[in-house]
Protein backbone atom coordinates (compact mmCIF):
# COMPACT_ATOMS: atom_id res chain seq x y z
CA UNK A 1 0.00 0.00 0.00
CA UNK A 2 2.80 2.32 0.83
CA UNK A 3 3.85 1.71 -3.56
CA UNK A 4 0.17 2.77 -3.88
CA UNK A 5 0.18 5.55 -2.13
CA UNK A 6 3.24 7.33 -3.58
CA UNK A 7 2.68 6.40 -6.98
CA UNK A 8 -0.85 8.59 -6.64
CA UNK A 9 1.10 11.10 -5.05
CA UNK A 10 3.64 11.85 -7.56
CA UNK A 11 0.47 11.24 -10.22
CA UNK A 12 -1.68 13.84 -8.07
CA UNK A 13 1.01 16.66 -8.53
CA UNK A 14 0.97 16.18 -12.08
CA UNK A 15 -2.51 16.14 -12.49
CA UNK A 16 -2.98 19.37 -10.01
CA UNK A 17 -0.47 21.03 -12.20
CA UNK A 18 -2.23 19.93 -15.52
CA UNK A 19 -6.05 19.71 -14.95
CA UNK A 20 -6.66 21.64 -11.79
CA UNK A 21 -8.06 19.90 -8.43
CA UNK A 22 -8.69 16.44 -9.54
CA UNK A 23 -8.69 14.75 -5.54
CA UNK A 24 -9.03 18.21 -3.84
CA UNK A 25 -13.42 17.10 -4.02
CA UNK A 26 -15.81 19.58 -5.59
CA UNK A 27 -16.18 22.59 -4.16
CA UNK A 28 -19.63 23.49 -2.52
CA UNK A 29 -21.77 25.51 -4.81
CA UNK A 30 -24.86 26.93 -3.81
CA UNK A 31 -27.42 27.52 -6.71
CA UNK A 32 -30.86 28.90 -7.37
CA UNK A 33 -33.13 26.90 -9.72
CA UNK A 34 -34.81 29.92 -12.08
CA UNK A 35 -36.94 27.28 -13.95
CA UNK A 36 -34.81 26.80 -16.57
CA UNK A 37 -31.66 24.07 -16.37
CA UNK A 38 -29.81 26.14 -19.52
CA UNK A 39 -29.72 29.44 -17.06
CA UNK A 40 -28.69 27.19 -13.85
CA UNK A 41 -25.00 27.20 -13.11
CA UNK A 42 -22.25 24.52 -13.75
CA UNK A 43 -20.58 22.67 -11.28
CA UNK A 44 -24.14 23.11 -8.49
CA UNK A 45 -23.66 21.00 -5.36
CA UNK A 46 -26.71 22.31 -4.12
CA UNK A 47 -29.75 23.90 -5.48
CA UNK A 48 -32.77 26.00 -3.98
CA UNK A 49 -35.63 26.26 -5.86
CA UNK A 50 -38.28 23.19 -6.53
CA UNK A 51 -38.20 21.65 -9.73
CA UNK A 52 -40.40 20.25 -12.31
CA UNK A 53 -39.05 18.07 -15.28
CA UNK A 54 -41.94 17.75 -17.93
CA UNK A 55 -39.38 15.84 -20.28
CA UNK A 56 -39.04 19.39 -22.48
CA UNK A 57 -35.15 19.62 -21.63
CA UNK A 58 -32.30 17.90 -23.56
CA UNK A 59 -31.72 14.72 -21.67
CA UNK A 60 -27.64 16.21 -22.23
CA UNK A 61 -28.18 19.46 -20.65
CA UNK A 62 -29.84 17.49 -17.55
CA UNK A 63 -26.73 14.60 -16.97
CA UNK A 64 -24.22 18.21 -17.40
CA UNK A 65 -26.06 20.38 -15.13
CA UNK A 66 -27.08 17.91 -12.39
CA UNK A 67 -24.08 15.63 -12.14
CA UNK A 68 -22.78 17.08 -8.80
CA UNK A 69 -25.96 18.50 -7.30
CA UNK A 70 -25.69 16.20 -4.08
CA UNK A 71 -28.52 18.87 -2.14
CA UNK A 72 -32.00 20.33 -3.04
CA UNK A 73 -33.70 22.36 -1.17
CA UNK A 74 -36.73 22.19 -2.60
CA UNK A 75 -39.73 19.90 -3.74
CA UNK A 76 -39.03 17.74 -7.37
CA UNK A 77 -41.97 17.07 -9.87
CA UNK A 78 -40.79 13.90 -12.81
CA UNK A 79 -44.27 13.75 -14.87
CA UNK A 80 -44.93 13.16 -18.12
CA UNK A 81 -41.28 12.33 -19.17
CA UNK A 82 -39.23 9.75 -21.85
CA UNK A 83 -36.48 9.01 -19.36
CA UNK A 84 -35.71 5.62 -19.03
CA UNK A 85 -34.16 6.85 -15.77
CA UNK A 86 -33.41 9.34 -13.33
CA UNK A 87 -29.65 9.27 -13.28
CA UNK A 88 -28.48 12.76 -13.95
CA UNK A 89 -29.25 12.59 -10.07
CA UNK A 90 -26.62 9.89 -9.59
CA UNK A 91 -25.30 11.85 -6.49
CA UNK A 92 -28.23 13.48 -4.91
CA UNK A 93 -28.33 12.61 -1.81
CA UNK A 94 -31.37 14.63 0.30
CA UNK A 95 -34.42 16.20 -1.00
CA UNK A 96 -35.89 18.95 1.55
CA UNK A 97 -39.30 20.36 0.52
CA UNK A 98 -41.05 22.68 2.93
CA UNK A 99 -44.26 23.19 0.61
CA UNK A 100 -46.97 21.98 2.70
CA UNK A 101 -49.74 21.66 0.11
CA UNK A 102 -47.64 18.42 -1.06
CA UNK A 103 -48.03 14.53 0.41
CA UNK A 104 -44.25 14.03 -1.50
CA UNK A 105 -40.79 15.82 -1.55
CA UNK A 106 -39.64 13.44 -4.93
CA UNK A 107 -42.65 12.97 -7.14
CA UNK A 108 -42.35 10.52 -10.15
CA UNK A 109 -45.69 9.74 -12.20
CA UNK A 110 -46.60 9.52 -15.34
CA UNK A 111 -43.54 8.45 -16.93
CA UNK A 112 -44.18 5.95 -19.36
CA UNK A 113 -40.58 4.51 -20.14
CA UNK A 114 -39.08 5.14 -16.76
CA UNK A 115 -37.45 1.95 -15.99
CA UNK A 116 -35.31 2.30 -13.22
CA UNK A 117 -34.72 5.20 -10.94
CA UNK A 118 -30.90 5.25 -10.82
CA UNK A 119 -30.29 7.62 -7.58
CA UNK A 120 -27.96 5.03 -5.68
CA UNK A 121 -27.85 7.06 -2.59
CA UNK A 122 -30.49 9.72 -2.41
CA UNK A 123 -32.97 9.27 0.93
CA UNK A 124 -35.69 11.08 1.28
CA UNK A 125 -38.95 11.36 3.66
CA UNK A 126 -41.66 10.58 0.92
CA UNK A 127 -41.24 9.38 -2.56
CA UNK A 128 -44.04 9.13 -4.59
CA UNK A 129 -44.12 6.52 -7.90
CA UNK A 130 -47.27 6.56 -9.52
CA UNK A 131 -48.00 5.42 -12.98
CA UNK A 132 -45.09 4.41 -14.08
CA UNK A 133 -45.71 1.31 -15.78
CA UNK A 134 -42.27 -0.22 -16.52
CA UNK A 135 -40.53 0.68 -13.24
CA UNK A 136 -38.97 -1.35 -10.97
CA UNK A 137 -37.51 -1.65 -7.78
CA UNK A 138 -33.92 -3.12 -5.96
CA UNK A 139 -33.84 -4.93 -3.18
CA UNK A 140 -31.14 -2.11 -1.87
CA UNK A 141 -33.69 0.37 -3.10
CA UNK A 142 -36.86 -0.86 -1.05
CA UNK A 143 -35.13 -0.74 1.96
CA UNK A 144 -33.72 2.78 1.19
CA UNK A 145 -37.33 4.66 0.56
CA UNK A 146 -38.82 3.66 3.64
CA UNK A 147 -42.01 6.03 2.57
CA UNK A 148 -43.51 5.77 -0.64
CA UNK A 149 -46.80 6.81 -2.17
CA UNK A 150 -47.97 5.02 -4.75
CA UNK A 151 -51.29 5.17 -6.55
CA UNK A 152 -54.20 2.34 -5.95
CA UNK A 153 -53.12 0.88 -8.95
CA UNK A 154 -49.97 0.49 -8.83
CA UNK A 155 -48.19 -2.63 -7.98
CA UNK A 156 -44.40 -2.86 -6.63
CA UNK A 157 -42.15 -4.58 -9.05
CA UNK A 158 -38.66 -6.36 -7.99
CA UNK A 159 -36.36 -6.03 -10.68
CA UNK A 160 -35.40 -8.86 -12.65
CA UNK A 161 -32.04 -10.28 -13.40
CA UNK A 162 -30.86 -13.11 -15.72
CA UNK A 163 -32.26 -15.51 -13.39
CA UNK A 164 -34.73 -14.30 -11.09
CA UNK A 165 -34.23 -10.73 -9.39
CA UNK A 166 -31.34 -8.61 -10.11
CA UNK A 167 -28.57 -9.82 -8.11
CA UNK A 168 -27.29 -6.72 -5.90
CA UNK A 169 -24.15 -7.68 -3.86
CA UNK A 170 -21.51 -5.49 -2.15
CA UNK A 171 -17.70 -5.34 -3.14
CA UNK A 172 -14.39 -5.48 -0.47
CA UNK A 173 -10.95 -3.51 -0.13
CA UNK A 174 -8.21 -6.39 -0.37
CA UNK A 175 -10.90 -8.75 -0.56
CA UNK A 176 -10.49 -12.30 -2.26
CA UNK A 177 -12.12 -12.15 -5.90
CA UNK A 178 -13.27 -8.76 -4.75
CA UNK A 179 -15.69 -10.22 -1.73
CA UNK A 180 -17.81 -10.63 -4.38
CA UNK A 181 -19.71 -14.34 -4.55
CA UNK A 182 -21.28 -16.41 -8.18
CA UNK A 183 -23.84 -13.99 -10.64
CA UNK A 184 -23.98 -10.62 -9.33
CA UNK A 185 -25.52 -8.08 -11.55
CA UNK A 186 -25.60 -5.15 -9.49
CA UNK A 187 -22.89 -4.02 -7.10
CA UNK A 188 -24.08 -1.57 -4.39
CA UNK A 189 -20.71 0.28 -3.58
CA UNK A 190 -17.37 0.89 -5.12
CA UNK A 191 -16.20 -2.53 -7.13
CA UNK A 192 -12.77 -3.45 -5.42
CA UNK A 193 -10.44 -5.63 -7.73
CA UNK A 194 -7.32 -5.37 -4.97
CA UNK A 195 -4.14 -7.72 -4.40
CA UNK A 196 -2.82 -11.25 -5.36
CA UNK A 197 -6.23 -13.36 -4.55
CA UNK A 198 -8.54 -12.48 -7.97
CA UNK A 199 -7.64 -15.72 -9.62
CA UNK A 200 -12.16 -15.89 -10.22
CA UNK A 201 -12.76 -12.37 -10.57
CA UNK A 202 -12.79 -12.33 -14.55
CA UNK A 203 -16.07 -15.01 -13.60
CA UNK A 204 -17.29 -12.90 -10.54
CA UNK A 205 -18.01 -10.11 -12.77
CA UNK A 206 -19.23 -11.72 -15.81
CA UNK A 207 -22.93 -10.58 -15.57
CA UNK A 208 -22.13 -7.29 -13.46
CA UNK A 209 -23.71 -4.02 -14.98
CA UNK A 210 -24.55 -1.62 -12.79
CA UNK A 211 -21.93 0.00 -9.90
CA UNK A 212 -23.23 2.10 -7.88
CA UNK A 213 -19.30 4.08 -6.55
CA UNK A 214 -16.26 3.48 -8.18
CA UNK A 215 -14.03 0.94 -9.65
CA UNK A 216 -10.47 0.04 -8.07
CA UNK A 217 -8.15 -2.02 -9.59
CA UNK A 218 -5.11 -2.07 -7.26
CA UNK A 219 -1.68 -4.01 -6.67
CA UNK A 220 -3.29 -7.20 -8.67
CA UNK A 221 -0.92 -9.38 -10.61
CA UNK A 222 -3.34 -9.39 -13.36
CA UNK A 223 -2.48 -8.41 -17.08
CA UNK A 224 -5.39 -7.94 -18.04
CA UNK A 225 -9.80 -7.67 -17.15
CA UNK A 226 -12.67 -7.30 -18.79
CA UNK A 227 -15.92 -6.71 -17.73
CA UNK A 228 -18.55 -7.68 -20.36
CA UNK A 229 -21.36 -6.98 -19.81
CA UNK A 230 -20.97 -3.42 -17.29
CA UNK A 231 -22.82 -0.67 -18.74
CA UNK A 232 -23.35 1.88 -15.52
CA UNK A 233 -20.61 3.35 -13.11
CA UNK A 234 -22.44 5.93 -11.03
CA UNK A 235 -19.46 7.35 -9.12
CA UNK A 236 -21.98 8.11 -6.51
CA UNK A 237 -21.49 8.92 -2.64
CA UNK A 238 -23.71 7.88 0.29
CA UNK A 239 -21.95 10.59 2.60
CA UNK A 240 -19.72 14.20 1.73
CA UNK A 241 -16.74 13.61 0.92
CA UNK A 242 -13.36 15.16 1.00
CA UNK A 243 -11.93 13.43 -2.39
CA UNK A 244 -13.48 13.19 -5.69
CA UNK A 245 -11.44 9.95 -6.49
CA UNK A 246 -11.61 8.81 -10.24
CA UNK A 247 -14.79 6.83 -11.67
CA UNK A 248 -12.01 4.39 -12.88
CA UNK A 249 -8.70 4.11 -10.63
CA UNK A 250 -5.85 1.92 -12.08
CA UNK A 251 -2.51 1.68 -9.19
CA UNK A 252 0.29 0.23 -8.56
CA UNK A 253 -0.51 -3.36 -10.85
CA UNK A 254 2.61 -5.55 -11.24
CA UNK A 255 1.73 -6.12 -14.72
CA UNK A 256 -1.58 -4.76 -15.97
CA UNK A 257 -2.14 -3.74 -19.79
CA UNK A 258 -5.79 -3.68 -20.09
CA UNK A 259 -9.34 -2.76 -18.63
CA UNK A 260 -12.13 -3.80 -21.05
CA UNK A 261 -15.35 -2.53 -20.70
CA UNK A 262 -17.30 -2.90 -23.87
CA UNK A 263 -20.86 -2.10 -23.24
CA UNK A 264 -20.19 0.91 -20.80
CA UNK A 265 -22.93 3.92 -21.89
CA UNK A 266 -22.98 6.00 -18.31
CA UNK A 267 -20.76 7.39 -16.01
CA UNK A 268 -21.49 10.37 -13.44
CA UNK A 269 -19.60 13.38 -14.68
CA UNK A 270 -16.33 13.37 -13.31
CA UNK A 271 -13.03 15.38 -13.53
CA UNK A 272 -11.11 12.23 -14.13
CA UNK A 273 -12.80 9.07 -15.56
CA UNK A 274 -10.40 7.01 -15.90
CA UNK A 275 -6.76 7.36 -14.01
CA UNK A 276 -3.53 5.06 -14.57
CA UNK A 277 -0.08 5.78 -12.99
CA UNK A 278 0.98 1.54 -14.24
CA UNK A 279 3.58 1.62 -16.60
CA UNK A 280 2.78 -1.57 -17.85
CA UNK A 281 -0.78 0.30 -19.06
CA UNK A 282 -1.21 0.91 -22.66
CA UNK A 283 -4.12 3.25 -22.86
CA UNK A 284 -6.34 1.79 -26.34
CA UNK A 285 -8.51 4.04 -27.94
CA UNK A 286 -11.51 2.59 -27.55
CA UNK A 287 -11.20 2.52 -23.85
CA UNK A 288 -10.26 6.42 -24.35
CA UNK A 289 -13.17 6.89 -26.91
CA UNK A 290 -15.79 5.27 -24.52
CA UNK A 291 -14.68 6.84 -21.37
CA UNK A 292 -13.65 10.64 -22.69
CA UNK A 293 -17.51 11.80 -22.38
CA UNK A 294 -17.66 11.18 -19.00
CA UNK A 295 -14.38 12.85 -17.92
CA UNK A 296 -11.08 12.89 -18.60
CA UNK A 297 -8.94 9.99 -18.88
CA UNK A 298 -5.22 9.88 -17.90
CA UNK A 299 -2.85 7.19 -18.52
CA UNK A 300 0.86 7.95 -16.77
CA UNK A 301 0.40 11.38 -17.02
CA UNK A 302 -0.86 11.85 -20.91
CA UNK A 303 -4.41 12.51 -21.00
CA UNK A 304 -6.67 11.64 -23.84
CA UNK A 305 -9.47 12.76 -25.65
CA UNK A 306 -10.26 16.00 -24.23
CA UNK A 307 -8.70 18.93 -22.92
CA UNK A 308 -9.17 20.06 -19.03
CA UNK A 309 -10.41 22.97 -20.37
CA UNK A 310 -13.54 21.09 -21.83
Amino acid sequence: MKLLNTSLGCLLIFALCFCGSVFAGRAAKDCIFNGTFTGLDDNCTRISGSILFGGSDAINTLYAKLAYVEEVNGCIQVTGTSYTRLDFFARLRSVTCTNTTLSVDFMVSNNSALERLGMPVLRVNRLGLTFNPKLCITTEESSRYTNVQRGAADNFTACQGRAGVLKECSSTPNGVNGGLPDDCELITGNLYVDGASNANITTKLQYVKEVYGRVYIRSTTLSNLTIPLLEKVYASEPTASTTLDPTINVASNMNFTKLSVPKINFMAKNDLSFLTSDASYVMDQDLCNQLSPFGNVMSNGTVCGRSCQD
